[in-house]
C-alpha cells in the first residue's frame, strides 16, 4: 500500500502542469506553499474528501493554471477554514498584487473574519488561485453565506441578490466570493437553485439583468453537454452573479455528481463546442496534458460543469477538475495507476458534495 500525503500530491501536480503550461509554479510562491501544507494536511490512504483539492478551466482564461482548496479536508472546522482561506488569499495578493489590494480585500473580507472572531465559527470556506505566463491572474476566497451576512455587502450586491431572487424564487443565497485580480476586483454571490428548474426557466432572470440575448445559446449549450438534458434537478445546481464593469456576468454550475444520467465520456463532448474556436480548443487539449500525471491515461473526473455569459460574451465553458489522484479509494481496495486511470472518466451517484466549484 502506498502512503500518498495529499499536499505533496497537489504540490507535484501544480508543479508538472506549470512545465507544460509555461506558467509559474505557484509552489514556489512562500505563502501559497505553505497554505497547502496546512491546508491539505492528511494522507490521501485515509478516508477523505475527493473535492479538497482540485483544478480549474475556463475557455475566458484557457492560458492559466487554476487551482481550488478546501483548508483541512474533513478534519478542519468552518472557522478553521474560513481563518486559512482568509490568510492564504490575503497573502498572495498582498505579494503580488500590492498593499492597495491587500486593503481592498481586507475590507470586503470583514464580515467574514469579524464573525470568526466574535462567534470562533463560520459557514466554511475555500481558496483559489491562478497563474499565467506573467505570473498570478486572480486570487479568490469563498465564504458560506450566513443569515447575518446580508446586511455588511454593499448595496450593489444586495440589490442584486434581490433582483435575482424575484426573477427566480428558487433560488437561494449559497456563499459569496471577494475575487482581486490584477486591476481590479470583485465580490460575486452564488445561489443553490433548490427545485427541479428548466433551462427555459432561467430566461426570465437573464432579461432582468440585461443577459436575455444570451439564453439561447446558455441553453443549447447545456443541453448539449448534457446529453440533451433540459431540465437541472433540485439542489444539483448552482447560480453565480458578478458584477464586470458596467455589466452582469452570470454562471450556472452544474454538479455533475448530483445528476442521475451524466454523460460517461464528457472530455471529447467538451472539446466539439469549442471546434469553432481553435485557439480554445488548443488550450483545453494543453491543459488536459498538463493536468494528466505521469504514468496516467487521463486527468481525473470532471466533477462541476460550468457555462459562463455576459452581454458581450457568448456562452462559454468552464470546469472542475477532481485530479485522478485525489479520487477516493473504495474500502478494502488498493488504488493503482492502472484502476485510477480506468475511472478517470466516471461520476459516482454519491450524495451531492459542499460546492467548491470556481472559475
Amino acid at each position: 500500500m502506498r502512503h500518498k500525503h495529499a499536499s505533496h500530491e497537489a504540490k507535484k501536480l501544480l508543479s508538472h502542469a506549470s512545465r507544460h503550461l509555461l506558467t509559474p509554479d505557484p509552489t514556489q510562491l512562500p505563502d501559497m506553499s505553505r497554505a497547502l501544507d496546512q491546508s491539505l494536511d492528511w494522507s490521501l490512504d485515509q478516508r477523505h474528501d475527493p473535492d479538497a483539492f482540485g483544478s480549474t478551466f475556463s475557455e475566458t482564461r484557457a492560458s492559466a493554471l487554476g487551482f481550488q482548496v478546501e483548508p483541512g479536508g474533513r478534519g478542519a472546522n468552518h472557522a478553521d477554514q474560513t481563518e486559512l482561506s482568509t490568510a492564504a488569499t490575503r497573502s498572495v495578493i498582498a505579494a503580488d498584487m500590492g498593499p492597495d489590494a491587500a486593503h481592498w480585500f481586507d475590507a470586503r473580507t470583514e464580515p467574514m473574519r469579524a464573525r470568526y472572531r466574535t462567534f470562533n465559527a463560520g459557514f466554511g470556506a475555500n481558496f483559489a488561485t491562478a497563474v499565467d505566463h506573467h505570473g498570478v491572474v486572480e486570487a479568490a476566497a469563498t465564504y458560506g453565506w450566513g443569515p447575518d451576512m446580508t446586511a455588511h455587502f454593499p448595496d450593489t450586491i444586495v440589490q442584486m441578490a434581490t433582483t435575482a431572487q424575484q426573477a427566480l424564487p428558487a433560488l437561494v443565497p449559497f456563499f459569496t466570493t471577494i475575487r482581486c485580480g490584477r486591476s481590479a476586483g470583485g465580490q460575486q454571490i452564488t445561489f443553490d437553485i433548490s427545485r427541479e428548474t428548466s433551462f427555459d426557466e432561467l430566461r426570465a432572470l437573464m432579461a432582468a439583468f440585461g443577459l436575455e440575448n444570451r439564453h439561447a445559446g446558455l441553453m443549447t449549450l447545456g443541453a448539449f453537454t448534457l446529453g440533451a438534458r433540459y431540465k437541472l434537478p433540485a439542489r444539483s445546481s448552482t447560480l453565480t452573479l458578478l458584477r464586470s464593469g458596467t455589466q452582469i456576468e452570470m454562471r450556472l454550475d452544474i454538479n455533475l455528481d448530483a445528476l442521475p444520467d451524466a454523460p460517461q465520456v464528457l472530455l471529447p463532448l467538451l472539446r466539439l463546442p469549442m471546434a469553432e474556436r481553435p485557439a480554445a480548443q488548443a488550450s483545453f487539449d494543453r491543459w488536459l496534458t498538463a493536468l494528466t500525471p505521469d504514468g496516467y491515461s487521463g486527468p481525473g473526473s470532471v466533477t462541476v460543469l460550468s457555462i459562463r455569459v455576459r452581454h458581450d460574451m457568448p456562452a462559454r465553458l468552464a470546469l472542475f477538475l477532481r485530479p485522478v489522484g485525489f479520487e477516493q479509494p473504495q474500502e478494502g481496495v488498493e488504488i493503482t495507476p492502472e484502476l485510477e486511470s480506468a475511472a478517470a472518466g466516471e461520476f459516482s451517484a454519491e450524495q451531492m458534495p459542499d460546492w467548491r466549484a470556481y472559475r
